[in-house]
């Protein structure tokens, strides 16, 4: 499945990227937990991902408070920093653009209002397909933020595969319609 939607997600056309990618932008800014959010968590989006760059300047724009994710591979674990500017990132674990520790905060779960959410399948109940690390699975764990994911229409399955730790999302926010 994994290599199936990476497969779909090259094949796009830069035109067909773009406008779609637009599309899943609007949604999220005109939707409410957007709207409401404060404290926004997101990646910092690799190649054959959403751009998440725009979303992160909009939210400067706004105002808002942004952190971005730096993850442990041997706890497994996520941490958020507080971002105020891309020059206080760097390219770290799996290649992923992740904030500098030395130059940034950390941001305590308990304070987000939100949290994008990254995944490459996703299915109806709002079930997600990573990267499989389980990183997020385990800081989703316990939090009262609202939690959502950017994907493209074809991302977007009938049912996936489980397993006992998955943790469903809220929202689901493509280039059509919120879920």
């Amino acid at each position: 499945m994994r290599l199936h939607i990476k497969r779909q997600l090259q094949q796009l056309q830069p035109t067909q990227w773009n406008e779609k990618t637009e599309h899943v932008h609007a949604q999220l800014f005109l939707s409410s937990i957007w709207q409401h959010a404060t404290t926004i968590g997101i990646t910092m989006s690799m190649p054959n991902e959403i751009n998440t760059r725009p979303i992160i300047e909009k939210g400067w724009e706004q105002g808002k408070h942004i952190a971005v994710p730096k993850v442990n591979p041997s706890s497994h674990t996520l941490h958020f920093y507080s971002l105020t500017d891309f020059a206080q990132t760097k390219v770290e674990y799996a290649g992923i653009s992740e904030p500098d520790s030395s130059l940034t905060t950390i941001i305590p779960k308990e304070k987000f209002d939100l949290i994008i959410v990254p995944g490459i399948a996703f299915d109806k109940d709002k079930y997600r397909i990573g990267y499989g690390g389980g990183y997020y699975d385990r800081f989703l764990q316990n939090i009262g933020a609202s939690t959502c994911a950017l994907l493209f229409d074809f991302q977007l399955y009938e049912r996936l595969p489980r397993e006992k730790h998955d943790i469903p999302l809220q929202r689901l926010i493509t280039e059509s319609f919120i879920l």
